[in-house]
């Protein structure tokens, strides 16, 4: 069970002497005259079944002019050693004894017919004084009594009843209170809630929600609200990212203030303009020195802020009237220490002095919208900061933030309504929202596309961070091990960069602006693509991480609007540095932007200047919440955007990555990659597989297939994975088959069912005959659930291996007549009769079905090609190939087939060409497909 408090806070409060007589021990007392006493015999008369473990819940509150006496009965009944331990918060109030008494009334076990007085015992209350939040720089000065109780027994019950009385003169006479409710799934056998006022006091209630809503009578000149409100669960939960107005906790509020106008009054008259700072005292030269600095007022209003946020340190400290009553200016620049309305007073009370105009405001640093349809009180706000103005133009100012600098001042607070404080006409005010002066992220990278596009860009980034990443990095170097902080920096860097590796980084931070600097090196691969004959890149965009709600599928959340993460500004330049014979690329896609997309505020400005495109872009939210009529047609207009990013493409003739690479293993440029692999494998951690993977990867699409095997190998010392032994057999195919079957082999121990493995090893066994040896592997995966589909496959090219093509075609028929909408079946049936050069017509058939059942299949494109071959129409061969190329321009066996046709067909060129690119692909592309070639 748990009971609710809700009471105004301060983020940072400040010690404040106090005049109020009361004591700082408990008052023994009866109760007022005006408490109803619940009468216990009774309730357990009404309740004689009843094993309720709350007997009595009994809450009863007054307020007269400037003081609120809060009355509670508590009664529990003991039906276990474990439900004092439970209770026991409810046995120990606590109060504020500058501002009021604690007045025991009883205290008691009921045993059957017996009663026994704990009051009557010396010293039966222990007050302590304790601070909960000490480690958050937080004293709050409260009493708490604590009690320990002897000899219970089960079926007692234990009763405490008590009042605490306040009065805050901050207040100016104003009584303001806030109360809790319990859940109805808490059994409690007598529950109640009063509030009572008289005629002569002007009360405002109101409750949280709209069923909140108390019996309301008249008594002898008292008014009375009886809330007999219970929390109730509800069958659905409130998003998290719904606006604070509708995750309100069920409370209700009483308050005498007349309006945000009395509020803003009240709150005014405790920052007088006669400050108390000493004429020639230390805190007046530091402010005249900020007037001697400098005649412009933003800078000097800059300065003050400054002095407030560097120069005083948080801590609160909620004795006294501290809680809503400043210290003065001259005690917080003597102690050097204050909470908000400490720094807030100071900063009022230096640009009063600097000619500026400025009021403190009171605002809520958690409930934003929700302060709207709170009832006017000091209780709608848990912090205070300054609102200024100067030449038409608003600032809000807190003293508790750091870091601020002359470009953030104009920059919106995250509250969202503020209630300046100021004697006439005052009125709670939505803060508009505005870009940020300066980002919170602003990053530049470059890549270098010398290389060409197959190989990864070089790049270099540049970031500027001022938000929590920046201050997780700062934690990092002086928390973390020197291969933390590294990982903690290249994961960061990553984020702005393209899929790539690190090779070195560094980061520093600037304590003067509370910035840091990111930078890094490394190489990214950018993921270039061929379309319509032409190689075209991309660029990564910021939308494409934008999230806008979708439609809430539950009826009562549907029209919930959603709460935006402000503040955000965010910025990124992206620079191509492309070699000469690009010089002639172009882009596609909207290069220039500038709108707004469910909340965010995007701009894109693309443009070419020489050899060199440049991307900027930026975004940050311009709204506090995005409705929910917004949701789709902010998702389509953000989809529509995302399907226009740019393009980098390049001009027809530009040279085909098989060339590019030829080229640059002849530069010295090749040189720099290697280096930077080297550096990548050198830094990684020694249980780290990935810089030897990537390193592998370099060296086979350069060729050198003997130094990738060589990582790979080191690669899988450290960590076991069938596609990474899938990949080294690769590799050893053509150098080393009896290796490559082992590796196969390898990569099914580890995933017995692995599709790609099984079929090299049966083709490994199949080209030496060992047609038992292949019919084994086949069986072994069966049992270890590989697929019907996949084993068919495979049962087929060990059948027509055999010469059992008859045997082989029975069982596709079959398949196929099961089936007939399967791209698979129809796929190896066309295979089939292209490998035995028999009904090619019909194996024509099956192919272009298939072709006609999928989409834009590389492979499905590639086998059709192969019976036009055998059929000997090589133009059609060339039109199959051209299309698989279009789909997927990665297969070497497509190029060593399109080279084999276009050699048929006299074209020499072409043909030597796309031999090299499918060696360039993968140097053994035609060992498996060459003896269907003749």
């Amino acid at each position: 069970m748990k009971f609710f408090t809700l009471a105004l806070m301060c983020i940072i409060q400040i010690l404040m002497s106090s005049n109020a007589q009361a004591s700082a021990e408990p008052i023994f007392a009866k109760p007022g005259e005006w408490v109803q006493i619940a009468n216990l015999d009774q309730i357990l008369e009404d309740n004689p079944e009843s094993e309720a473990l709350l007997v009595i819940l009994d809450q009863q509150k007054q307020l007269d002019p400037g003081m609120v006496s809060s009355y509670r009965d508590v009664a529990v009944r003991i039906e276990s050693a474990k439900t004092m331990s439970r209770m026991m918060s409810l046995f120990r109030p606590s109060w504020h004894p500058d501002q009021g008494d604690l007045i025991i009334h009883r205290y008691e076990i009921v045993r059957g017919s017996q009663l026994i007085d704990l009051t009557a015992k010396d010293d039966v209350f222990e007050v302590i004084r304790r601070e909960r939040n000490l480690e958050r720089q937080m004293i709050n000065g409260m009493l708490t009594t604590i009690t320990q109780i002897e000899d219970l027994q089960l079926g007692d019950i234990v009763r405490l009843s008590f009042t605490i009385t306040t009065q805050n003169k901050a207040l100016a006479g104003r009584v303001q209170t806030i109360g809790g409710f319990t859940s109805e799934n808490f059994n409690i056998d007598f529950t109640r809630q009063l509030v009572r006022w008289p005629d002569k006091m002007k009360i405002k209630w109101r409750g949280s929600k709209e069923d909140i809503v108390p019996e309301q009578s008249r008594q002898n000149g008292w008014n009375i609200l009886n809330f007999g409100y219970r929390t109730k669960d509800q069958d659905f939960k409130i998003p998290k990212n719904a606006p604070a107005r509708f995750k309100k906790k069920n409370y209700f509020e009483v308050s005498s203030f007349a309006s945000w106008a009395d509020v803003a009054r009240v709150n005014s008259a405790l920052y007088p303009e006669n400050d108390g700072i000493e004429a020639g005292g230390d805190l007046d030269l530091e402010i005249q020195a900020i007037a001697e600095q400098t005649t412009d007022k933003k800078e000097r209003m800059a300065l003050a802020l400054r002095l407030v946020q560097d120069k005083i340190r948080y801590l609160y400290n909620g004795m006294g009237f501290g809680n809503y009553t400043p210290q003065t200016p001259e005690d917080t620049w003597r102690m050097r220490y204050g909470d908000c309305k400490a720094k807030t007073y100071l900063l009022l009370a230096a640009l009063r002095r600097l000619g500026i105009k400025s009021v403190p405001m009171l605002v809520n640093t958690k409930q934003r919208d929700a302060v709207a349809e709170r009832l006017p009180s000091f209780q709608a706000f848990n912090h205070i900061i300054v609102k200024a103005e100067l030449d038409g133009k608003v600032y809000w100012l807190d003293g508790t933030h750091s870091g601020t600098r002359l470009a953030d001042m104009a920059d919106s607070p995250t509250h969202r309504y503020g209630l300046p404080s100021q004697k006439r006409n005052a009125a709670l005010e939505e803060i508009p929202i505005r870009r940020p002066g300066r980002p919170y992220q602003m990053a530049k990278v470059t890549y270098d596309l010398a290389a060409g596009t197959d190989l990864p860009a070089p790049f270099e980034l540049k970031a500027t961070l001022r938000d929590s990443d920046a201050q997780k990095l700062k934690d990092a170097i002086t928390q973390l091990s020197a291969e933390k902080t590294k990982e903690v920096r290249e994961k960061l860097a990553l984020q702005y960069v393209l899929e790539g590796l690190i090779t070195e980084s560094d980061f520093t931070y600037d304590e003067e602006l509370e910035t840091g600097y990111l930078t890094a090196k490394g190489l990214a691969y950018l993921g270039w693509k061929t379309k319509s004959d032409k190689r075209r890149h991309e660029l990564w965009s910021m939308p494409s991480t934008f999230k806008i709600q979708k439609s809430r599928d539950k009826e009562e959340l549907r029209d919930l609007p959603v709460q935006l993460s402000y503040p955000i500004y965010f910025k990124y330049q992206a620079i191509y540095e492309l070699p000469e014979r690009y010089e002639n690329s172009e882009m596609l896609g909207r290069t220039d932007v500038n709108e707004e997309i469910g909340g965010y505020q995007f701009s894109r400005s693309v443009r070419k200047e020489g050899t060199r495109v440049i991307s900027d872009e930026e975004y940050y939210m311009n709204r506090w919440e995005l409705p929910a009529s917004e949701f789709e047609p902010a998702r389509k207009k953000l989809a529509l955007l995302n399907r226009k990013d740019v393009e980098i493409v390049l001009p027809a003739d530009a040279p085909g990555p098989w060339l590019e690479v030829e080229n640059y293993k002849a530069s010295s440029g090749i040189e720099k990659h290697k280096a930077a692999f080297d550096r990548h494998v050198a830094i990684a951690k020694v249980d780290d597989d990935g810089p030897l993977r990537n390193r592998a990867y370099f060296f086979q699409t350069i060729g050198d297939y003997e130094r990738a095997i060589t990582d790979l190998k080191a690669a899988l010392a450290i960590e076991s994975n069938s596609e990474n032994y899938k990949w080294l057999g690769d590799l050893q195919l053509g150098i080393d088959p009896e290796s490559a079957l082992a590796s196969y082999t390898k990569a099914t121990e580890i995933k017995p069912a692995y599709f790609d493995a099984l079929l090299e090893i049966i083709r490994l066994h199949v080209r030496d005959g060992k047609y038992d040896e292949a019919n084994l592997v086949l069986e072994n995966a069966k049992k270890d659930g590989l697929s019907d589909t996949s084993a068919d496959s495979l049962q087929i090219e060990i059948l027509q291996a055999e010469g059992r093509f008859d045997q082989a075609l029975e069982m596709m028929n079959t398949l196929v007549d099961e089936e007939p909408d399967s791209a698979t079946y129809l796929a190896d049936r066309c295979l089939l009769r292209m490998m035995e050069k028999i009904d090619l017509d019909l194996a024509l058939e099956d192919c272009t079905n298939v072709i006609e059942l999928s989409q834009r299949s590389s492979y499905f494109h590639f086998i059709r090609a192969l019976v036009h071959y055998r059929q000997g129409n090589y133009d059609l061969v060339v039109n199959d190939l051209d299309k698989a190329v279009k789909a997927n321009d990665n297969y070497g066996y497509v190029y060593h087939l399109r080279a084999a046709a276009h050699g048929k067909l006299g074209n020499k060129l072409k043909s030597e060409n796309d031999m090299k690119a499918a060696r360039f692909h993968y140097k053994y592309a035609g060992w498996y497909w060459s003896k269907f070639i003749n």
